[in-house]
């Protein structure tokens, strides 16, 4: 049934113009219940088949790594295990679309965040990046396909939104959901490549960005360098072998145990030859190392070797990486926890291309402003000219006659205008001048220009003919005093009527 599974998948994926569309149904590959794997009801019998990328677009642009730099000094030398887990954030899941470059690039960016740490635990949105690095930066729109580079490109230009803001939708679209989404993906709209359109909500919410990045060596020791000397992951990516990951779609025996602990072995010619007739690619983070991990190789029958002797043939040199095809299937036993893997030195030196970005760059918040944006209150504010008092006392009126309705909650609203000017309030009365035959249902709010509001006198029921009364209000000293002042009178019960006369507002600085 495992065979049979397995071909069916293979013929299938050799169908699909990108391998990385996947080749199950979508409610197959890549839910949220199984991990981007194909199960049969036996449990022994699952085929772990996650969504792969195009690999052209995958290394697009790639320089070969003698044309680099070496990172680090030729004799420096490092730990025999080295790691940057305390940076991660947790693992997530592509699902049934080929977008693991997107994954890899917000991995990296999520750990560099938390790296500089402002923000210690952040969640970034991989379905608003494979649309801004489409419709935004203009890469790749005819595939799911990116790379790091193009992606690190628009997070540097246009910035990315959090995960909130936008969900990932875990399977890709199809003509139910948009009738231009079928047939071959280089003749799709850019938008099923996408998942349509963000929200409005997304395209307002606040963008993240990073530094521009650069092409790294895969040559073992310049990634190392890389990694130790700057605390930072780096985003890898290349051909993918299919025997030497356990995939579901290896027409090569695969080893179950080794999938489940994360091993990524260096492949044996056979996998070279019969991966390469169905090319794919998939991209990874790489956050360390371990030089001492020994794993016993492969042959193209999927038994492990031995030499003339009857010795078992080890690999030794593993770089530790995260992936993003979930956690309970690949990786599930990995030391450094679900979902993370080991992948040989010499693979990722011979097949991959790695690049990498800097920290973000966070501006420092606005300073705060005395007797804007602090009270004069506070203690840092005491010495601040503007909180020292003046003084100087102006006065301002409104003298329109306005008619106060009976029993009306909404009232009337009467407005002063003060011009902006330096200072702050050191002292406020407000003087109003009303003619009224039952002053006991009145009630009067001051409104500072802010919208903060002031209550100088409640509806007490008690009786009396009109009123001229002078309120004093400390509430909204330290405050500034220009902008559009009110005052706001009702008259809470029936009976009785009256009208606002006249108002003065006396502010001293």
């Amino acid at each position: 049934m495992q065979q049979k599974t397995r071909f069916l998948l293979l013929l299938c994926l050799l169908s699909s113009f990108v391998i990385s569309a996947g080749c199950a149904e979508p409610e197959q590959l890549g839910d949220d219940t199984n991990n981007g794997t194909l199960q049969n009801n036996d449990d022994e019998n699952e085929v772990f088949a996650p969504a792969l990328a195009d690999l052209d677009s995958l290394i697009e642009g790639a320089p070969k790594n003698d044309s680099l730099p070496e990172e680090g000094k030729a004799d420096a030398v490092y730990p025999a295990k080295f790691d940057l887990l305390a940076t991660q954030s947790p693992v997530k899941n592509q699902g049934g679309r080929g977008v693991c470059s997107i994954f890899s690039t917000i991995a990296l960016m999520e750990h560099l965040y938390i790296t500089e740490g402002t923000i210690t635990d952040p969640d970034f949105s991989e379905q608003y990046l494979q649309w801004s690095s489409k419709f935004e930066a203009g890469h790749y729109l005819n595939t799911d396909g990116s790379n790091a580079q193009q992606n690190l490109d628009a997070i540097n230009r246009f910035g990315v939104v959090t995960e909130q803001d936008w969900k990932y939708e875990s399977r890709a679209w199809n003509a139910s959901d948009d009738p231009e989404c079928t047939g071959e993906a280089s003749k799709k709209p850019t938008r099923c490549h996408t998942n349509g359109m963000p929200p409005q909500s997304a395209l307002d919410a606040p963008k993240f960005t990073l530094p521009k990045g650069r092409w790294v060596s895969t040559r073992t020791r310049d990634l190392k360098a890389f990694m130790s000397s700057r605390k930072q992951a780096v985003v890898v990516g290349g051909t993918f072998f299919y025997q030497a990951w356990n995939h579901g779609a290896s027409t090569l025996p695969v080893n179950r145990d080794y999938q489940r602990a994360g091993y990524v072995l260096y492949p044996n010619e056979t996998d070279k030859t019969e991966s390469l007739k169905n090319r794919a690619g998939h991209s990874i983070l790489l956050v360390g190392w371990d030089d001492d991990l020994e794993v016993q190789r492969v042959d193209a029958q999927g038994k492990k070797m031995v030499d003339a002797d009857g010795n078992p043939v080890m690999e030794k040199g593993f770089f530790i990486f995260k992936n993003s095809w979930g956690t309970g299937s690949f990786g599930v036993n990995n030391p450094y926890g679900d979902g993370y893997g080991f992948i040989s030195m010499r693979y990722v030196e011979e097949y991959k291309t790695a690049y990498g970005s800097d920290l973000p760059v966070i501006a420092p918040p606005a300073p705060k402003i005395c007797g804007q944006d602090l009270s004069c209150e506070d203690p840092s504010c005491i010495d601040v000219p503007v909180c020292q008092p003046t003084g100087d006392t102006e006065t301002f009126y409104a003298d329109d006659e306005i008619a106060i309705p009976d029993n009306d909650q909404a009232g009337i609203v009467s407005e002063i205008e003060v011009p902006e000017q330096d200072g702050i309030i050191h002292g406020l009365t407000v003087t109003a001048l009303i003619s009224h035959s039952f002053v006991g249902d009145l009630e009067l709010v001051l409104v500072h220009p802010d919208g903060t509001e002031a209550l100088l006198r409640e509806a007490d029921g008690k009786p009396g003919n009109d009123f001229d009364e002078t309120f004093r209000v400390e509430s909204f000293n330290g405050k500034t005093l220009g902008g559009t002042w009110k005052l706001l009178v009702r008259d809470l019960s029936a009976l009785n009527d009256g009208e606002l006369l006249m108002w003065e507002l006396a502010i001293t600085k």
